[in-house]
Parts: structure tokens; sequence; C-alpha cells
């Protein structure tokens, strides 16, 4: 009898000991942490395009609701009531974290958030994506007015609420601008300066 035991006292141990190898604590299986899974980086795996990028591969699968933090980068393709469609996901933003907004449609944004029961995605970080080495520098001569901006030497360039703007920009003025460039070629313009007008 005390052999038996002893026997089972040992197969205890051993599966104890064998618990905390793997990292099992004593109270037992604990959920993992709550995590941000990110989009790959440039030139890691296959490069999302830049009209529809994918949310991270959990959110696909249809994760409940406020169980996993979304990521997604992509551009503003409308303003909708309540945030913005972007990348054909609708993002709900509040006016607390749209610190840059309102945003036109055409601005690469970065958006961190959680699944909502709707399917849309509230926005818990809301930024305009600035990509590293993006930033520059240039002068031109305004050829066009449009809503949000201006086509400066053929390229289009925002002007946001937040642009340092000094002068009255007009067709046909010579201007200096500093930002950065969007993936598709366009600038956000952090400052736009009058330097000559015709």
């Amino acid at each position: 009898m005390r052999l038996q035991w002893i026997h089972s006292g040992l197969l205890l141990l051993g599966a104890v000991i064998l618990g905390c190898a793997r990292g099992i604590p004593e109270g037992g299986v604990s959920s993992p942490p709550r995590t941000a899974p990110l989009m790959p980086a440039p030139g890691e795996g296959k490069a999302p395009s830049p009209t529809t990028p994918p949310l991270s591969p959990a959110a696909e699968e249809g994760i409940p609701s406020g169980e996993e933090v979304l990521s997604l980068e992509g551009v503003i393709e409308a303003v909708i009531p309540g945030g913005y469609q972007v990348a054909g996901h609708r993002v709900q933003v509040s006016s607390e974290i749209d610190s840059e907004g309102p945003l036109p449609p055409g601005i690469y944004v970065s958006v961190l958030g959680s699944r909502a029961p709707d399917g849309s995605i509230v926005a818990e970080s809301f930024e305009v994506l600035r990509r590293a080495g993006a930033e520059g520098e240039w002068e031109g001569t305004i050829q066009e007015a449009l809503s949000n901006g201006y086509r400066v030497d053929g390229r289009r360039v925002f002007v946001l609420p937040t642009t340092a703007v000094i002068g009255t920009p007009q067709v046909g003025q010579y201007v200096y601008f500093s930002g950065f460039e969007q993936p598709d070629g366009s600038i956000i313009a952090d400052s736009l300066i009058v330097l000559e007008s015709p």
C-alpha cells in the first residue's frame, strides 16, 4: 500500500514539474496577454494593396468585438457620419482622436482599434500616415486650386487644418512648401509660404 502512495506521489510531482517547465502557472492555464498585431513592415511578406490593405489576420477571421486590437493603413475614400471609409473599411473616429481633421479623401492614415458589433472599426488611435524618409521641401508654381489644396507643378498638395499657411496662395503664385510625400506621390503640406506673385 505504501508503495502505491509513493508511486502516485511521484506521478503527481512529475506532472507538476512538467507543467512548470511548460510555463503553466500553479492556478491553471492563463489567457495570453492582449497584443496588437501589426501589418508587415515594408518589404516583408506580400505587400498590401494601397487601396485595400488587409486588417490583421485575426481580424479577418472575425474575432468578436473588444478581444483584439486591429491595425489598418490605407487611404481615406470618403467621409462618413462619425468617421471615415478607409480602404474599404468603416472606421468610427471620435473628435478627440481626430487631431488633424477633418481630413479629406485622398489622405493616407494609420488606424489602431477594435471591431464593433456592426463590423466597423472603432478607432483608438487615428493618425495621418507619415512614412520614414518621406519628408521634404519643394518649390513650384500653383497651377490649380483644388478642394483641400492645390496642384503645384503637376503634383497634388494637400493643405490640412493644421498646415501653417503664410500669404494668400492663388493660381500663378510661386510657393515653397514642406511636408511629406504620400504613397501615391501627392504631398501633405505642414507649411506653405507664398514666395512670389505673378
